[in-house]
């Protein structure tokens, strides 16, 4: 009796030994939302039968463990509460891995999965796996209500990196507005654990800040890379100066041009003139056609608007007559012709001048004694 009842004691104490050194064991994982999680699970030093794998899980949306796989000793799968084909057994079972790929991850697959090996008769074994899902942002950059030159301490831009987790980093690359603008951000998060990040660049609105050059950068876990967006400021402001230029003539008509600096570009163009009569002629294009008679001489005008004010610009037309054309002509000939003869008056007056001095020199009789003479002067000069 005393034997036999050493014998159960032995028994006991290896069976107790075997239990305690079976263990399940697991890794926590980070998965980006959209790829395909493998979670680990393997159950080491057991060397009794595998009745059953099964696997739970529990979410922000169900907080309690539910079932959704059972894997049967014959590599039977067994999906449970609807996640089917989303979950595939990826282990093997003649070494007691268990693990499994959970495909197409989404914020709500975040939890604590739980691993359970049953084995026989020691009872089930199990380990507890945290999946992390990360989400990447969704990137903007432009402005709700576009600033307006002489605003002070405005928004130029904003860059908002949307319903990441964890938060994303927004930063800008300024290069020569460094000392023209600062930046200020906004961290949001809503019921989902989603982070919204805003990063406004403030500074007084300006014409010269028209069309500079930005660029958002953002980094976060789950972007392959590091995430640039060029951006152009956009400043609104009133028409500047006013230019009217001509496009040529067209037969009996000349059109003229109406051109200014503006943003938006403008509006509305009305053209005009001031005399003898100041009347609007044309509105809403850009361009004038006007009759070559001198009915048409006189200053006209362009008026240039968008929403945010008007400025002018002028222009004076002359044509001249036919009667006014030939005279011109004629008074030119005229002139050209009183230039020549003058010309030509002067170079005879010489002319005869010099033949004159000439000719007193020859009939002047020439002393055989002077002092002139002596002197080495000719008087005859």
């Amino acid at each position: 009796m005393v034997g036999t009842g050493l014998t159960w004691i032995f028994q006991f104490l290896l069976c107790f030994a075997s239990i305690k050194a079976i263990k399940v064991i697991g890794r926590d994982g980070t998965v980006t939302a959209g790829d395909d999680a493998q979670l680990f699970c393997e159950a080491i030093e057991a060397t009794e039968p595998l009745t059953t794998i099964r696997w739970q899980r529990r979410t922000k949306k169900k907080p309690t463990n539910t079932d959704f796989l059972v894997i049967t000793s014959s590599g039977k799968e067994e999906h449970i509460n609807g996640l089917r084909d989303q979950v595939k057994f990826a282990g093997n079972l003649a070494v007691l891995d268990g693990s499994i790929r959970l495909g197409n991850v989404t914020l709500l697959d975040e939890g604590i999965y739980t691993c359970i090996f049953s084995i026989f008769p020691s009872g089930p074994y199990k380990t507890e796996i945290h999946l992390r899902v990360q989400v990447p942002p969704v990137v903007t950059v432009g402005t709700d209500v576009p600033a307006v030159a002489g605003d002070t301490g405005g928004i130029l831009a904003t860059c908002t990196a949307a319903n990441a987790k964890p938060a994303a980093e927004v930063l800008w690359s300024l290069g020569a507005l460094n000392n023209t603008v600062k930046v200020q951000n906004t961290v949001t998060v809503d019921s989902e654990d989603r982070y919204t990040v805003k990063s406004n660049l403030i500074g007084n609105a300006s014409k010269d800040l028209n069309q500079k050059k930005v660029q958002c950068v953002v980094t976060h876990p789950g972007l392959k890379q590091e995430l640039e967006l060029n951006y152009t400021l956009d400043i609104h402001y009133p028409p500047q100066v006013v230019y009217i230029s001509s496009a040529g003539d067209q037969g009996e008509t000349r059109e003229f041009l109406c051109a200014t600096d503006a943003n938006p570009k403008p509006t509305n163009f009305t053209w005009g003139r001031y005399f003898p009569v100041n009347k609007t002629l044309s509105s809403g294009v850009n361009s004038l056609i006007v009759q070559l008679t001198p009915g048409s001489n006189g200053p006209y005008y362009c008026l240039v608007s968008n929403q945010y004010g008007e400025a002018v610009g002028s222009l004076y037309m002359y044509v001249k007559t036919s009667t006014e054309s030939k005279t011109c002509w004629t008074l030119f000939i005229l002139t050209l012709v009183a230039g020549v003869c003058c010309f030509l008056f002067w170079k005879f007056e010489l002319f005869q001048r010099v033949n004159k001095i000439l000719r007193q020199c020859i009939s002047q009789p020439v002393p055989t004694e002077s002092p002139d003479r002596e002197e080495g002067i000719d008087t005859c000069m």
